[in-house]
């Protein structure tokens, strides 16, 4: 392991495909020297203080890591009773129309919020979160608008969300921003509801009624022992984006990486720090994540 907590293998990774060389084909730039431009953090479950990290304040693209907090902002609607997780959705053609990950959902279809809620979480589904947000709020555009009251009720000063799903946005709009540290809340919020924890640590789940297996982006999860959750991110401005959690012996920890220049890279490094910091170590070694937008 380098001082970065990297695997030799995600270090051949980073030599064959992003290190800087010479004429000579020597390396001039070395990974640690890489790392600078990705922002991390290490943080305690219980009470948030982070034990390592680099950028903690340095804003950065979310990307798919948005729809945690679409997570949360559906569950205050469930608890507030305006919506129920067995409520029917219709299918809007708006929601039909959104890219990168998605389930190919179609206008006039119908699924169950639960549904679609585990498409958005486990698949990264953007056609689902916009479903999702229609369904709770009446529109995308009010939807976002409460997800940012959320977010300054967190205590998230760094973070802005202009879209339910962290989709790139179109040129001169605004995109959904976050740090290290606001992400950390975020978390925390999240691992405090059980079921966004279910949801994230579902390593597959069956949709169109079995039709269809979603695989969880989070390749951690089931190959890490202890990772119970929660999302990945990826865009071409982001980069590959991570929150994860895992606990041991009654201790939970919180990783956040953005930015990894690619995506076994980014979890090689959140393996390392939960090896660091709990002793975990992975089951073999991590397939390689999707790179779809947004997921």
């Amino acid at each position: 392991m380098t001082t970065l907590g990297l695997s030799d293998n995600a270090l051949r990774v980073l030599e064959a495909r992003y290190l800087r060389r010479d004429s000579q084909r020597r390396t001039i730039e070395t990974p640690e020297q890489l790392f600078q431009r990705v922002a991390w953090a290490v943080a305690d479950a219980a009470d948030g203080r982070v034990l390592a990290g680099e950028g903690l304040e340095r804003p950065w693209p979310q990307a798919s890591l948005t729809k945690l907090m679409l997570a949360l902002v559906v569950l205050d609607a469930v608890e507030e009773g305006s919506c129920s997780l067995g409520d029917p959705v219709a299918i809007s053609r708006r929601a039909q129309g959104m890219g990168g990950s998605q389930v190919f959902l179609r206008a006039g279809e119908v699924f169950s919020l639960e549904e679609l809620m585990r498409a958005a979480l486990v698949e990264s589904a953007n056609d689902a979160a916009m479903a999702v947000a229609e369904h709770v709020a009446g529109s995308a555009e009010a939807f976002v608008a409460r997800m940012n009251r959320k977010a300054r009720h967190l205590g998230m000063e760094d973070t802005v969300y202009a879209s339910v799903h962290g989709l790139p946005p179109a040129p001169g709009l605004p995109d959904n921003v976050s740090s290290c540290r606001d992400l950390i809340r975020l978390a925390r919020a999240a691992i405090g509801r059980p079921q966004i924890l279910a949801w994230t640590a579902l390593v597959e789940t069956p949709f169109r009624g079995g039709s269809l297996r979603l695989h969880n982006k989070n390749r951690l999860v089931g190959r890490v022992p202890g990772v119970d959750g929660l999302k990945t991110g990826f865009t071409r401005r982001a980069g590959f984006n991570l929150v994860a959690t895992a606990s041991e012996d009654g201790r939970r920890l919180i990783v956040v990486v953005l930015g990894a220049p690619d995506p076994r890279v980014r979890d090689a490094f959140a393996v390392g720090k939960f090896a660091e910091f709990l002793r975990l170590e992975a089951r073999g070694p991590l397939a390689p994540a999707a790179g779809d937008l947004g997921g």
